[in-house]
């Protein structure tokens, strides 16, 4: 197969991501070339599980990353478009241009719940009954596709769905049908120990994080101190940004197997704990805590307010 000279970067960082992944099923190369995004997340998810030495065992089937060494369950989904709406993959201009930020995060915020809840229903339905999973923390990985202007969105759609930080309650759909918020504000989802999250995920890190160079033009915004905007423009070369950068920790207080978070401190990964009280600590990165990046383009006004 033949490389374009501009790939040859990002195909050494996948497959340094790849080194070790076992393809317990077969289907993974084939998966990789339909359902790209969900395979390239678990790829991504591997590597950041060997970053943080979480020792998979891929002897089991099923859930996606068994960690041996650190007892402990990871899921991973991506929370992808709406049957009626066009693919991420499929940009348009009006698809990363319009819109108020309210509306778009709203719409993030019930594709990621319909993720959520495919992962939660298969943990109780079929997981919690296995030997090595039960009494296990279990950790929903979640990346989010679900808009064209996805990798604009942070973790604000996150928050709004599991600690409901604006007070909503819920949100109503199109068809008038509900999406419930604060997930993590109770025990209703007990079982599931935390979330994993990011938006940035993408052929971007895999681009950012390889030896590209040209004229190529990173933005980037980071949030200072949860609130300063630091908009980043370089060039690919000069351009600085990790493996676990946009990458969150969303954790449940009312978890009955609770993770150990230590297992996942790092400068670059942004961590949400809660109290049972509602309370918010987060994690800020000296630098900022990367929120949005785009190659080659510019950020839409309406996501910068």
């Amino acid at each position: 197969m033949t490389v374009a000279p501009h790939a040859l970067g990002v195909r050494k960082v996948i497959s340094d991501w790849a080194n070790g992944f076992v393809d317990r099923d077969g289907k993974f190369i084939k998966e990789f070339q339909t359902t790209y995004n969900s395979s390239f997340w678990e790829l991504y998810l591997y590597a950041v599980m060997k970053h943080f030495k979480l020792d998979v065992d891929f002897s089991f089937a099923s859930p996606d990353f068994v960690i041996k060494n650190r007892n402990l369950i990871i899921e991973a989904i991506s929370a992808n478009h709406a049957h009626d709406d066009v693919p991420e993959w499929e940009k348009t201009i009006p698809g990363i241009t319009e819109g108020n930020s309210f509306d778009v995060f709203k719409h993030s915020a019930i594709r990621l719940s319909n993720a959520f809840s495919a992962k939660v229903n298969k943990y109780r339905t079929n997981y919690a009954q296995l030997n090595h999973v039960k009494d296990r923390p279990y950790i929903i990985a979640i990346s989010n596709f679900s808009r064209q202007d996805f990798n604009l969105h942070g973790d604000v759609p996150l928050q709004w769905l599991l600690y409901d930080v604006l007070e909503q309650k819920s949100l109503t759909k199109s068809n008038d049908s509900t999406v419930d918020l604060g997930l993590f504000r109770s025990n209703a989802f007990q079982d599931i120990s935390a979330v994993l999250y990011s938006s940035l995920a993408t052929f971007g890190k895999a681009r950012v994080l390889g030896d590209d160079t040209g004229d190529i033009t990173c933005h980037a915004i980071r949030i200072k101190n949860n609130y300063e905007i630091l908009k980043i423009q370089a060039n690919i070369s000069e351009y600085k940004e990790t493996l676990t950068d946009g990458l969150r920790l969303f954790v449940n207080p009312f978890a009955k197997n609770p993770i150990n978070i230590d297992d996942f401190v790092n400068g670059d990964i942004r961590i949400f704990i809660a109290d049972k009280n509602g309370d918010l600590t987060v994690s800020c990165h000296e630098d900022g805590d990367l929120c949005m990046r785009f190659i080659d383009s510019k950020f839409p006004k309406h996501m910068l307010k």
